[in-house]
């Protein structure tokens, strides 16, 4: 074989696609619940909160995607508290970690108002608040939500702040 077809050879092996041949991951689009870990509390989440969320992302050091979630309210009537979010949700932290923000304080800049607006349409014009959840250091979780017909419905974000 001449040094020009091992050559070309060489080219069309390193073109050709390394996933050739393997399964492809799954969608990886918002679903319409909320995250398997939640899922002995999570509910339906409407499509149109789905489609709202779509190509949305939170702006941090890590640019991560709008997540719809909807959780049963239980034994709360309203928005929950500190400890009412963390059993609503089965978050794993602490009430200490959680600050309840005002959406009008957290998107100062109005880069999330269709999101807000869409969620104070779907919860029939009920308040929305942001619940700040401070994983570890830098990691946090925002949470977007509002109650409609016994259900916490919204988004959530991770974020990183350094």
């Amino acid at each position: 074989m001449s040094s020009d077809d091992a050559y070309a050879s060489f080219l069309d092996k390193a073109n050709e696609d390394p996933n050739a041949g393997r399964a492809r991951p799954a969608d990886k689009e918002p679903k319409a619940t909320a995250q398997s870990k939640f899922s002995a509390n999570a509910k339906q989440v409407p499509q149109k909160l789905v489609t709202a969320a779509k190509d949305r992302f939170y702006t941090s050091e890590a640019d991560e995607p709008f997540v719809p979630v909807c959780f049963g309210l239980g034994k709360a009537t309203s928005l929950p508290n500190e400890d009412e979010f963390i059993s609503i949700t089965d978050s794993e932290h602490s009430a200490d970690s959680i600050t309840i923000l005002d959406p009008v304080d957290w998107d100062k800049q109005g880069s999330y108002k269709p999101l807000i607006d869409e969620l104070q349409e779907a919860s029939k014009g009920n308040d929305v608040r942001v619940y700040r959840v401070q994983v570890d250091s830098t990691r946090v979780e925002y949470w977007l939500v509002s109650t409609v017909d016994g259900n916490l419905l919204g988004y959530k974000a991770k974020a990183i702040e350094s």
